[in-house]
């Protein structure tokens, strides 16, 4: 238990006024918020343009010519994971320990969007592929991807534990997290589209043939993705450590330890872990689509034409978040009176369904069928929308039930292997689909149509990748509907939980009659 003079907020204004709680801060204003939700354009587009484009790039550009270069791919993937499994929880505990006078997180988010150019530059500048020297190739993809894993998890550990600490009031958090959440559907989209783009007019560019988007010269592609992303991702960044305030209080005395049996101590917590697993499975079945649609649209469904253009990744993904933005309103609508789970889960039988229809759909040159390919892309954004909406809004709330439990404001802890898990679901996805096209040949006929030695991809590199489609969003999404379905925490549990870490932050537990006590001691028990 802490005093009322141990607990100090990390932001200070003369606006501010003290509670008895020790909360201090001004509301949020909208510019605050907007600010604050900005920070997504790094958070979503990051993991949006890696998902398309990092696999894609290590074999077919940076490894290309290399014997089993989706198997290098994988490698530098996973074994990239193994730092992440230590730089993300020791970056969380850092920052709970940090102690400046703008507070805990903000520091580490300025200095990590100013080095995220720098990262992307190095990471996906032109020449690393001049390097003529196979085994330093490998090497450079290998440091250059680290690098870029390192600067991502400077700042986007301590931004989601933001998350939880930009207001006390759950109301307050939860608008502003929704903005943050527009953010995220938005980049989303974008840093697929854009750089997907890009890379079908290289890809087109070295068949010597022209895509819907023309064609786009090495030089070109490797300044969309290096230097556009870089600066964009940076620069939103470093705006929200400079604009937004942290708000909850905590023991400035308190430290926390970085040790490896800290890991498992988030996962003690029943909703979170719950949480965890919804998070997990959402995001990862969208990282896994992006991993995959690339070489969906290229080989498994090439002759496909609409309203007259050439086959694109933009006609699954450009569905998938137009209606994941017009199912917005309704999800919101839904969260207030339904809850955060229900929105979660409401829509996520459709992603199956859109899934299953785009792995059987027909490779054929019939355009009065090819509109249900855009269908299917759609449907899957009626569960794609509220799956990606919820999980960051669901955050905050296991962390004021972590709280209530422990006493304990360790919020850089859980935000460290939260991310962790995104960056080892993305791992895995990206992995399984190198691994399986390694399997049946995928680099050995890319090269041959290249050299005009095939004309396509033969059936059992398409029949892989129609299977990878169908069988494992089936499988995560039903796991992400289990998830949900044992999450309990509600809005009115919430406000009782507000009421009882008041009393609590206080030093004012005694103060609680038994009837009170009785009642956080089953909070505590059934969600924590």
């Amino acid at each position: 238990m802490t005093d009322e003079k141990d607990i100090a907020t990390c932001d200070t204004s003369k606006e501010e006024t003290t509670t008895a709680s020790g909360y201090s801060a001004p509301p949020m204003k909208t510019w605050e918020k907007i600010a604050y939700g900005g920070g997504e354009i790094y958070g979503s587009g990051y993991a949006a343009l890696l998902g398309v484009v990092l696999s894609f790039f290590l074999t077919n550009l940076v490894l290309v010519g290399i014997k089993n270069a989706e198997l290098y791919a994988a490698i530098i993937i996973v074994v990239s994971k193994v730092w992440d499994a230590i730089s993300d929880p020791l970056m969380g505990v850092i920052s709970d320990n940090t102690r400046t006078k703008i507070g805990r997180r903000r520091p580490w988010i300025i200095i990590g969007g100013a080095l995220v150019p720098v990262a992307f530059a190095i990471m996906f500048m032109p020449w690393a592929k001049n390097i003529e020297n196979q085994a330093l190739r490998i090497i450079y993809a290998c440091v250059g991807y680290f690098l870029l894993c390192t600067v991502n998890t400077i700042s986007q550990v301590p931004y989601a534990s933001l998350s939880a600490e930009i207001s006390g009031d759950f109301k307050e958090r939860n608008k502003a997290n929704s903005i943050k959440l527009l953010f995220s559907l938005v980049c989303s989209g974008l840093f697929f589209l854009i750089p997907s783009a890009a890379t079908e007019a290289y890809s087109a560019y070295l068949k010597g043939t022209t895509s819907m988007y023309g064609t786009t010269n090495e030089t070109g592609f490797f300044l969309i993705v290096a230097v556009l992303c870089g600066v964009i991702f940076g620069v939103a960044t470093v705006l929200v450590g400079v604009f937004s305030k942290e708000r909850i209080p905590y023991d400035k005395t308190q430290k926390s330890k970085f040790s490896f049996k800290s890991y498992a101590v988030p996962l003690k917590n029943k909703s979170y872990r719950y949480h965890l697993m919804m998070y997990l499975m959402a995001f990862g079945c969208y990282d896994f689509i992006s991993a995959l649609v690339l070489y969906y649209v290229t080989a498994v469904v090439p002759s496909i034409t609409i309203f007259g253009m050439k086959m694109s990744s933009l006609f699954i993904v450009a569905p998938m978040m137009v209606m994941a933005a017009i199912t917005y309103p309704l999800n919101m609508k839904l969260k207030n009176t339904k809850g955060k789970q229900f929105v979660y889960r409401w829509g996520l039988p459709c992603y199956i369904l859109g899934a299953l229809g785009l792995a059987v759909f027909p490779n054929t040159t019939n355009t009065n069928v090819s509109w249900i390919l855009l269908l299917c892309s759609a449907i899957m954004g009626v569960g794609f929308g509220g799956a990606q909406m919820m999980p960051w809004m669901i955050f905050p709330d296991t962390q004021d039930v972590a709280e209530l439990k422990t006493g304990i404001k360790d919020t850089g802890c859980y935000s460290g292997l939260m991310t962790f898990t995104r960056k080892i679901g993305t791992a895995i996805a990206q992995s399984i689909v190198l691994i399986v096209l390694a399997c049946v040949g995928y680099s050995e006929c890319t090269e041959k149509i290249y050299n005009q030695e095939l004309d396509a991809y033969p059936a059992k590199v398409t029949l892989a990748i129609r299977i990878l489609f169908g069988v494992v969003v089936v499988v995560m999404i039903s796991l992400a509907i289990w998830a949900s379905l044992q999450y309990k925490v509600t809005d009115q549990k919430l406000t009782r939980i507000k009421y009882f870490l008041e009393k609590q932050r206080a030093g004012e537990n005694d103060t609680l009659t038994d009837e009170e006590k009785a009642e956080k001691d089953a909070l505590i028990k059934e969600l924590g």
